[in-house]
């Protein structure tokens, strides 16, 4: 890729040559896309954890969701907890990772909503007294920052629940989707010491719930 920039600087627009080399810094950018999602599934990038407000990250990143959503679609942003004088917590994760796992789950409850709808993102203060089992999973009891992405699509059915964070599974036509999202987001949600759950039924819309536990240190 970076070869091939340093032609298209050689090249212009008027070159003959032109069209190819940007074809190629295209698939290449793809490619370097492509091993970055399988990276974050299984759990092998280097991640840059720093201390973050949640509140300050969805305030900066709503600009882009809101230019990733259709027109048909609304996007609502919600902090949970501020009402009873418990605004959320800080988590310690990569900034650029959990603004990526909002973006794909944004985008998939975008497309799950083709004729329009609402999407939230809602963040909680959560103080678990006892674990918290569910999904072959057990989450510690302590503090933790929950974040939700509700949408009112078309839910997911039942069959296809329990593979949604497999790698290459999508219900996507060919082209549409490489069924690397939801895998992405699970692999940099555990590396980050979160947990991800989801509720949903079919034609009444679905909730992705990650739990961040919530960071004491600087």
């Amino acid at each position: 890729a970076g070869h091939c920039d340093l032609l298209l600087l050689r090249h212009g627009p008027e070159a003959p040559d032109f069209a190819d080399l940007e074809q190629i810094r295209q698939n290449a950018n793809r490619a370097a896309a492509l091993v970055g999602q399988l990276l974050a599934f299984s759990r092998k990038q280097t991640l840059k954890p720093e201390r973050l407000d949640l509140e300050e990250v969805l305030s900066d990143l709503t600009h882009l969701l809101n230019r990733l959503v259709v027109e048909r679609v609304e996007l609502k942003l919600e902090h949970l907890g501020h009402a009873a004088g418990h605004p959320p917590g800080r988590i310690r994760a990569d900034r650029r990772q959990l603004e990526q796992v909002l973006i794909n789950l944004v985008v998939n409850a975008r497309d799950a909503m083709p004729g329009g709808g609402c999407i939230t993102i809602q963040t909680e203060p959560i103080h678990l007294t006892k674990p918290l089992k569910r999904d072959r999973a057990s989450v510690p009891a302590g503090d933790y920052v929950v974040i939700r992405v509700i949408d009112n699509g078309s839910g997911i059915d039942p069959e296809h629940l329990q593979k949604i964070f497999e790698p290459f599974f999508t219900t996507k036509r060919v082209g549409e989707g490489t069924g690397l999202g939801l895998s992405m987001v699970y692999g940099i949600v555990k590396q980050s010491g979160g947990f991800i759950f989801v509720d949903t039924r079919p034609g009444e819309g679905a909730t992705f719930s990650l739990y961040f536990p919530v960071f004491e240190g600087d």
